[in-house]
């Protein structure tokens, strides 16, 4: 099965270092956003939040959370048939929790690796899952940063166009990169075999344990090779409920959105909401700070302005992030710190 991945973001300071720094952000973000927008109906809007729309909108929470771990189970069910559910839906709590509490959300890929190899799933395989998936991510933000760009393009400032079409140029670019890998994975090979004989010729005392880890390499690649072979040449409908199943995912997100925005008792128009919130993700999906902390807040704001009043912009952007992301957060910590827990216990004694 391979050797298990190192799991530097199951640290516990590191990730408690991390933690303080989103949630330091977060608040930030909200208390200036609550300062600046905040009337005498601001908090008035919370209290009177329609109880209807708060089930409407835990219901889509939940689904949420589902959503995520089902289109990664939907390849596992064909790479490790036995794999129980529950393992794909805490893979994708310890992926949104790293993500979180990580730069760029660069932990959060890690995570979800870690908790699948210790249920039996290859490195490899899981990396295939997670490529495949991100490159149903990439198909789905630029077909709907593109349709939300063009029916908002007179809705907001010069320089929040100019950051989505940049935003826009990164996932095209991202987008070709991984077409790429998922359709030659073996160049990957071809490079690292490359780069084990030059390190072995320039590095001859270190020859024996490059060739370990050049081999442990060749046999992750290989795996993840024949699992995107499996999916794009033998079972191409898995490929596309995968893609069905993100662009639900995100909808579901956005009508999640909008759902609190009516239980605020606002009216905006839903087409308007939903590309709205289209583009906040598509910003907040390469934010440098640990979970988009305060870039996702300001994006909110400086987004949902035109269509919702100013006393109620604060309540809605902490509900909208709360039930979005702080829930599954939450609930993801609990599963890394049970982890993280779990491999120290198993460490030998120094």
């Amino acid at each position: 099965m391979g050797q298990s991945p190192e799991m530097k973001g199951f640290n516990r300071a590191k990730i408690r270092k991390g933690l303080i720094i989103f949630i330091l952000l977060t608040i930030g973000a909200l208390t200036a956003i609550f300062l600046k927008t905040h009337t005498g109906n601001t908090m008035k809007a919370l209290v009177n939040f329609n109880f209807g729309y708060l089930a409407i909108v835990l219901v889509l929470s939940f689904g949420d959370m589902c959503m995520g771990a089902l289109r990664n189970h939907i390849y596992f069910r064909k790479l490790n048939p036995g794999l129980r559910f529950m393992v794909s839906f805490r893979a994708n709590l310890a992926n949104i929790f790293m993500g979180a509490v990580t730069p760029s959300q660069s932990g959060g890929g890690p995570a979800q690796l870690y908790i699948y190899f210790k249920a039996g799933v290859s490195v490899g395989k899981s990396i295939s899952v997670s490529v495949l998936n991100y490159l149903a991510t990439l198909i789905f933000f630029l077909a709907a940063a593109g349709i939300s760009l063009s029916v908002l393009s007179d809705s907001f400032s010069k320089t929040m166009h100019t950051l989505i079409v940049f935003c826009f140029i990164v996932f095209a670019i991202q987008f070709a990169v991984f077409i790429l890998i998922v359709l030659k994975p073996g160049f990957v090979l071809k490079l690292a075999t490359m780069l084990a004989k030059k390190l072995c010729s320039w590095l001859p005392r270190f020859e024996n344990r490059i060739n370990r880890i050049t081999d442990k390499l060749v046999t992750e690649v290989t795996a993840y090779e024949d699992s995107c072979k499996l999916f794009v040449n033998e079972h191409p409908y898995i490929l596309l409920l995968a893609i069905f199943l993100t662009c639900v995912l995100y909808m579901n997100k956005f009508f999640l959105a909008y759902f609190i925005m009516l239980g605020l008792g606002a009216s905006g128009h839903l087409a308007e909401v939903l590309c709205i919130q289209a583009l906040v993700l598509f910003i907040c999906y390469f934010s440098p700070s640990p979970g988009a902390s305060g870039v996702a807040e300001l994006s909110i704001v400086a987004l949902m302005a035109s269509v919702i009043s100013e006393d109620t912009l604060s309540i809605f952007t902490l509900l909208q992030r709360f039930f979005i992301l702080y829930i599954p957060v939450i609930l993801g910590a609990i599963v890394v710190f049970k982890e993280a827990g779990s491999s120290l216990k198993k460490q030998p004694p120094a």
